[in-house]
C-alpha cells in the first residue's frame, strides 16, 4: 500500500479484487458488471467524492481550512483532541534603522469536537435492478453534502458579537453603497488584498445583477458573461458568491466580506480500530482516502450487510470549527 500527500495519488484500498470470482462465463475479471462495487474502484470513487467537494464548491475557498499539521503531516487524532491552525501576522514599513520587528503569527487552537460520517447503502433490489455504475453516481452528492455542512458550521459563527466590523446599507444594494463600502471597510481595517471575498444573501445578489455599473459599465467582456450566466465577476477585489443560509443574529445579516483566515475549519481522519483490537479485522474494507490538494482525509469503511445483503460504504471523520481573526470579517446587515 502507498501514500503521496502532494503528488496526486491516493491512498489504495488493501484488496485489489473488483469483482466476482471468474468462471467459464466470465473468463476475465474485466468482464464484470458496470455496476461492481470492488474495494479499489469503492475506494477510488469515494476518493473523487472528496476532490469534488474542494473544486466544485466555491464558497469552501473563503475559509482557512487546517487539514494538516503545521510541518505538513497528514495524521490521524482523537476525538477531543486540539489541534492547531495559524493565523499570519503583517509587518510594516519603517525607516531604516529603526530596528527588526517581531514576526507575530498566532497559532489558534481547535478542538476535535465531532465525528461526522457519510453513509450509503445499496440494496439487493437496486443492484440487482440495474447496470448503472451506482457508487459512481454518489460522488457528486456525497461532495455537495459534506461541503454544505461545511460552510453551513461556518456560516453559523458569522455573528455580531464575533466580529464587530459591519456596514449597513439598508436596502438597493449595489455598486456605490455595498461594494465601494465594503471595500472600504476592508481597507481601514487593514485587511490583505489577496484572496478577499463576499458572500451575499440572494436579494443581496439579485440587487447586484441588476446594477448597470456592474454587469455592462464599459461593455467589460466579463460582465456581458454575467449578464448571459447570472454570475457576477470579481468586483472591486472581491469575488462573489451567493449563499441563502445566512445565521439570523437578530441583526438582518445579509451577507460577509473578508479573507479566509476570520474563519477556520480543521479535520483530522479518526483511528483504525483494527489497531486497538487486538488482531481483529474489520469484516470487509477499511482504509483512508485524501484529498492531494488539501490533505483532507477520512476514514473509509465498505462491507456487505450478511443478513440483508446490502453493499454500505461510509466515510468518516473528526472536525471542529472555529473563529479566526476577527479584523479580518466584514458583516453586511440591513437597518
Amino acid at each position: 500500500m502507498k501514500k503521496i500527500h502532494m503528488a496526486g495519488l491516493i491512498v489504495l484500498a488493501a484488496s485489489s479484487f473488483t469483482g466476482p470470482v471468474c468462471t467459464s462465463t466470465f473468463p476475465t475479471p474485466a468482464a464484470r458488471y458496470s455496476n461492481s462495487l470492488g474495494t479499489l474502484s469503492g475506494a477510488l470513487i469515494l476518493q473523487k467524492a472528496l476532490q469534488l467537494t474542494f473544486t466544485q464548491r466555491p464558497l469552501l475557498k473563503t475559509i482557512a481550512m487546517g487539514f494538516r499539521e503545521l510541518d505538513g503531516r497528514v495524521d490521524n487524532a482523537l476525538l477531543g483532541q486540539s489541534v492547531k491552525s495559524r493565523i499570519l501576522s503583517t509587518l510594516t514599513v519603517n525607516a531604516f534603522g529603526t530596528g527588526a520587528q517581531n514576526v507575530t503569527d498566532t497559532d489558534v487552537p481547535i478542538s476535535l469536537t465531532d465525528h461526522k460520517e457519510i453513509h450509503v447503502a445499496f440494496t439487493p433490489a437496486e443492484y440487482n435492478s440495474t447496470d448503472r455504475d451506482l457508487l459512481t453516481e454518489t460522488a457528486q452528492p456525497i461532495a455537495v453534502t459534506l461541503a454544505n455542512s461545511i460552510i453551513d458550521t461556518i456560516a453559523a459563527l458569522w455573528l455580531n458579537a464575533a466580529y464587530a466590523n459591519k456596514v449597513t446599507v439598508a436596502s438597493g444594494w449595489d455598486y456605490d453603497n455595498t461594494l465601494r463600502a465594503l471595500k472600504k471597510k476592508l481597507d481601514d481595517a487593514g485587511v490583505p488584498v489577496e484572496k478577499r471575498f463576499f458572500i451575499p444573501n440572494s436579494a443581496v445578489y439579485d440587487s447586484l445583477l441588476g446594477d448597470s455599473m456592474i454587469v455592462t459599465a464599459l461593455n467589460n467582456p466579463a460582465n456581458a458573461e454575467a449578464i448571459r450566466t447570472g454570475v457576477l465577476p470579481e468586483v472591486m477585489g472581491l469575488g462573489i458568491t451567493q449563499y441563502n443560509q445566512l445565521p439570523d443574529n437578530g441583526e438582518n445579516l445579509v451577507g460577509v466580506a473578508g479573507v479566509p483566515d476570520a474563519t477556520i475549519f480543521v479535520a483530522r481522519a479518526p483511528k483504525n480500530p483494527e489497531d486497538m483490537a487486538g488482531g481483529l479485522k474489520f469484516p470487509g474494507v477499511l482504509n483512508y482516502v485524501e484529498d492531494p490538494v488539501t490533505g483532507f482525509r477520512v476514514m473509509v469503511n465498505q462491507w456487505i450487510n450478511p443478513d440483508t445483503l446490502a453493499i454500505n460504504n461510509r466515510i468518516s471523520w473528526l472536525q471542529g470549527f472555529a473563529k479566526g481573526n476577527p479584523n479580518n470579517l466584514v458583516r453586511l446587515v440591513t437597518s
